[in-house]
């Protein structure tokens, strides 16, 4: 076989090639084919071949070409899409979570607005608790300070009636019996004595009546200080069955009349308690008065009573010392236990 034939097989297969290529639609092998047959067709002198093989294979390649452009140009379509469809869906999704945080704004808005308008209703309804027991207070204030000025009215209103009346009248019947002693001729010793034992009643009876005029509204309170008061109370009180010590400090200035009449009269209640119920002797009492108020203690040898025995408390006695020290704002304790005596301990704050 020849070079001829040889060529000529080359171009038969080349040509087979493209014809596979083409139904393949694999340009890019049809152009390698055309280059080749075009380079067959100069080593055979056949220019003319060669150069329509040429044309063949660039027409090819500015289809290929042409294609890579179309598909480049489709790849960056696609990529720009898929990009703005990306950038869509993330501005979609911001503006999701945009609203989604408004929403969590706007409802924890409302919530905060919900809370400061439960915070400033329970103020309120706090503030006019805090009134109504404010004016509770202040209206059982009134009512006590208006039935302490009231018993104590009565009680100056009945010591008047006793010393300008009672111990006056009284006086006077001494008086005239004592000038009726010295005109009168007895018919015995026994009938003198009877006399005399008379005008002795009357006497002793113009002394009763007198302190207790002055127990009840004592000059001394009036007049002087509370230690004052407290010593001429327990002068009248004592005697030889009856022992009382007063220690007092810080009491030399007087004090508020209200806070004087009210210690005054519930000193005076533990005594007359003491000695009418319990059977007391001795009394030891103290009243101290400091930077946080006065402090006082009535100590009693009583038979005492036993403080968890709440129908003690229902008496008009330690009813009155309870509330005379509260009216105060002040604390009231009892110690005591049945055999043993008592010990009344009070506070009453600085004014």
């Amino acid at each position: 076989m020849n070079a001829k034939d040889d060529y000529k097989k080359g171009v038969d297969y080349l040509m087979m090639s493209n014809r596979m290529a083409e139904k393949l639609k694999y340009p890019e092998l049809q152009s390698n084919n055309y280059n080749e047959l075009s380079a067959v067709a100069q080593k055979q002198g056949d220019f003319q071949m060669a150069f329509e093989y040429f044309n063949k294979r660039t027409a090819l390649r500015d289809s290929l070409f042409a294609l890579e452009k179309t598909k480049e140009i489709q790849r960056l379509n696609s990529q720009y899409e898929t990009a703005r469809k990306e950038q869509q869906i993330q501005s979609q999704q911001n503006r999701i979570r945009l609203q989604n945080y408004v929403f969590i704004g706007i409802g924890g808005l409302v919530l905060l607005g919900g809370l400061l308008a439960y915070s400033y209703y329970k103020r309120y309804r706090l503030q006019q608790e805090s009134q109504l027991q404010t004016e509770i207070l202040r209206q059982q204030e009134m009512k006590a300070r208006a039935i302490l000025e009231a018993e104590a009215n009565e009680r100056q209103r009945i010591a008047k009636d006793l010393h300008d009346g009672v111990a006056q009248m009284m006086s006077a019947a001494k008086m005239n019996l004592s000038a009726l002693e010295s005109e009168i001729r007895f018919a015995s010793e026994s009938q003198k004595q009877s006399f005399e034992k008379i005008i002795g009643l009357v006497d002793e009876s113009c002394k009763e009546v007198w302190t207790v005029s002055h127990i009840m509204m004592p000059n001394a309170l009036l007049k002087s200080n509370l230690p004052t008061a407290i010593n001429d109370f327990v002068n009248k009180l004592s005697n030889k069955n009856l022992q009382v010590h007063v220690y007092t400090e810080g009491l030399n200035e007087k004090l508020d009349s209200n806070v004087e009449t009210v210690l005054y009269r519930v000193i005076q209640e533990c005594v007359h308690n003491a000695i009418k119920h319990a059977g007391a002797t001795t009394f030891d009492i103290s009243l101290i008065r400091d930077k946080d108020g006065i402090s006082g203690t009535i100590e009693d040898n009583g038979k005492g009573f036993d403080p968890a025995d709440k129908e003690k408390f229902d008496g008009i006695g330690l009813k009155n010392i309870i509330t005379r020290i509260e009216y105060l704002k002040g604390t009231v304790d009892f110690d005591s236990a049945p055999g043993r005596g008592t010990v009344i301990a009070l506070h009453v704050p600085a004014p």
